[in-house]
C-alpha cells in the first residue's frame, strides 16, 4: 500500500467515526447548535420539538451517508484483496448509497418547508408567488445550510481521496 491509500483508508475511517457520533448525539437532541444555530441553544417546548425533527432528519442524512463512505471502503478492501465480485458488490451498492443521498438530501430540504395553513393560502398571494415563497431556503437557519455545505464537502473529499488510489 501507497502512502495515498493509507490516507484514503484513514480519512475514510475518520468520517465515519464522525458520521457516527454527530448521528447518535442528534439523535439523542444534543449537539443541535450544529444544525439550528442559535436556536438550539434555547426556546420554548414547541420550537425545542422543531429542532427534534430537524436534528433526526439530519440523522437520516447523515447514516445515508456513513454507508456512502463504508461501501467505499469495501470496495477499496475488495480491490486491494484482489476480489473482484465484492468490488463489483461494493460498486453496485456505492451507486445506490449515492443515489440514496442525492434524495436523502432533497427529502431533507423539502421537509424544512415552513407549513402553511388553508388560511394563509387564502391571502392575497397568487399561487405562483406562494409557491416561490415555500421554495426559498431563508427560512433555514443557517447552521443547516453550512452543515449541510460541510457534510457534503466531507463526503465529497473522502470521494476525491479514493479516485486519487
Amino acid at each position: 500500500m501507497d502512502g495515498t491509500t493509507i490516507v484514503a483508508l484513514a480519512t475514510a475511517v475518520l468520517v465515519l467515526v464522525a458520521l457516527a457520533v454527530l448521528a447518535w448525539m442528534f439523535w439523542r437532541g444534543s449537539w443541535l447548535f450544529l444544525v439550528a444555530g442559535r436556536a438550539g441553544e434555547y426556546g420554548d417546548e414547541e420550537t425545542s420539538e422543531g429542532r427534534r425533527r430537524l436534528a433526526r432528519r439530519m440523522v437520516v442524512v447523515l447514516l445515508i451517508g456513513f454507508a456512502l463512505v463504508a461501501t467505499l471502503l469495501l470496495f477499496e478492501g475488495a480491490k486491494l484483496a484482489g476480489n473482484a465480485p465484492l468490488a463489483t458488490a461494493a460498486t453496485m451498492a456505492n451507486n445506490v448509497a449515492f443515489v440514496a443521498l442525492l434524495v436523502g438530501m432533497v427529502w431533507f430540504f423539502i421537509f424544512q418547508r415552513p407549513d402553511r395553513s388553508k388560511n394563509d393560502t387564502a391571502k392575497e398571494e397568487s399561487r405562483m408567488a406562494a409557491r416561490a415563497r415555500s421554495a426559498r431556503l431563508d427560512h433555514l437557519p443557517m447552521a443547516t445550510l453550512v452543515f449541510s455545505i460541510a457534510f457534503i464537502a466531507v463526503i465529497a473529499l473522502v470521494g476525491v481521496l479514493f479516485a486519487g488510489v
